[in-house]
């Protein structure tokens, strides 16, 4: 940018206290706007700023800094009968020495204490306008020039990753107070469900429409906005908020098979015959990714053709839960084993009598023998596994021991030699089964 000398003379220090200003660590976005924006006008000689972001869905502008407070949120609707709706539509800068003698906008009321102004838009990398930035009031009464229009677009080049990152943080914002209002929601409906066993089955439908869905697309969201490449400030924010998200799904999916389980006791549920050993292969061959992603390698001992009395749904969950748990808590390139016994029960209250003990061992850190009642109530989680950072809800074991209990067997762990975990359920084969 070539400037006159009277200009250029205190250019460097102009140049300086931007750069300053911009790269403090000190402010946010909307700060940094706000001290630039008192500078160009220091330098510009202006009485009067505001910078106006563009809101496509809405078809409207809306004012995020400017010299006067009172008017920072308000908005206008997108028209070229504006000076602001006619930059942001046709994406030129103006330079108005008299705006009362300019045709284009001799209709609108202005408030303007001088005739002149100019307005510059905002473009994005891809040359989308985000915004657009207006200055006016010279002081003195007299006209800008083509030198200081000159200066206001290069300040508009400097401030767009700005304007980029208050959008970005302004998307985020409204995420985030959907998320409050989503976890706010699920609180409330939880202590109805509490209240109100009777109402469960309509309950837990309003659960996987009204907050299972919306929680997903707030997932998704986050990812998007990891995936446009936020600010080195903002990852923080936007992880903390998608690990948290997160964890409330997966405590929603759990909370769902409590729900499942509950249902079927009242409505006086009666097992059927399922058969286990594809049960198994089919969560072994869903969970292998996450195996192999650790280095760990699964033995599977489970032979025996056998059906259980259960339910599908609720057993593969079981089973599911059992083996994602010993991938979490088994170290990297470590090893996991999955066995079956059977034999003859010798209790007439068993619901048959023969017996199937199914367990799942890994080579972890193990469980404390304080641990191992405790470990199947809910939101329990050791000492160890909170301080290695592994996460959990503390609600999976406890849906284990509730889908276990319903088909009348029992389930607990036990220590693997020479180290880590052994969790054994206890099944029940119908009779006329025959295992090979």
């Amino acid at each position: 940018m070539h400037l006159p000398n009277g200009i250029e003379s205190d250019l460097g220090q102009f140049l300086r206290q931007m750069m300053a200003i911009l790269a403090s660590r000190s402010e946010s976005p909307a700060e940094k706007l706000h001290h630039g924006g008192v500078l160009i006008q220091e330098r510009l000689g202006s009485s009067q700023a505001s910078v106006m972001l563009f809101d496509e869905d809405r078809k409207e502008l809306k004012v995020v800094a400017a010299s006067r407070p009172e008017i920072v949120g308000l908005t206008q609707p997108l028209s070229p009968c504006s000076v602001s709706g006619y930059v942001c539509t046709y994406r030129e800068p103006l330079l108005i020495t008299d705006i009362t003698a300019d045709g284009r906008f001799c209709c609108r009321n202005a408030a303007y204490r001088t005739a002149s102004l100019m307005s510059v838009p905002l473009l994005s990398e891809q040359g989308q306008v985000i915004g657009v930035i207006n200055v006016s009031d010279k002081e003195g009464g007299g006209a800008f020039t083509e030198t200081e229009l000159s200066v206001l677009l290069e300040y508009a080049g400097w401030i767009t990753p700005l304007i980029d990152t208050l959008s970005v943080q302004e998307r985020l914002e409204k995420e985030k107070e959907r998320y409050r209002e989503l976890a706010q929601e699920l609180e409330i409906k939880q202590k109805e469900l509490i209240m109100a066993s009777t109402e469960r089955a309509e309950l837990v439908q309003m659960v996987v429409h009204d907050f299972k869905s919306p929680l997903s697309a707030v997932i998704s969201n986050m990812d998007l906005l990891n995936y446009l490449g936020p600010s080195e400030s903002q990852k923080p924010i936007i992880e903390t908020a998608f690990k948290g998200a997160s964890k409330l799904l997966e405590m929603i999916d759990e909370f769902l098979h409590v729900a499942r389980v509950d249902e079927l006791h009242e409505r006086g549920f009666s097992p059927t015959a399922v058969p286990f050993l594809p049960l198994v292969h089919r969560q072994l061959d869903q969970l292998m990714p996450l195996a192999r992603d650790k280095g760990i390698s699964i033995e599977n001992g489970c032979e025996f053709d056998v059906h259980v009395l259960g339910d599908p749904m609720l057993l593969g969950h079981l089973v599911q839960n059992l083996i994602s748990n010993a991938i979490k808590y088994t170290p990297a390139n470590g090893r996991i084993r999955l066995g079956m016994d059977s034999w003859e029960s010798r209790r007439t209250e068993d619901p048959s009598r023969t017996v199937l003990k199914f367990w799942v061992e890994d080579n972890g850190e193990g469980i404390e023998e304080h641990y191992k009642e405790s470990i199947f109530d809910k939101f329990v989680r050791t000492k160890n596994s909170v301080e290695s950072g592994i996460k959990g809800t503390g609600i999976g074991l406890f849906v284990c021991r509730k889908i276990v209990t319903m088909f009348q067997g029992r389930i607990w762990v036990e220590d693997a030699l020479p180290h880590g975990s052994r969790f054994c359920v206890i099944l029940f084969i119908p009779e006329g089964n025959v295992h090979g």
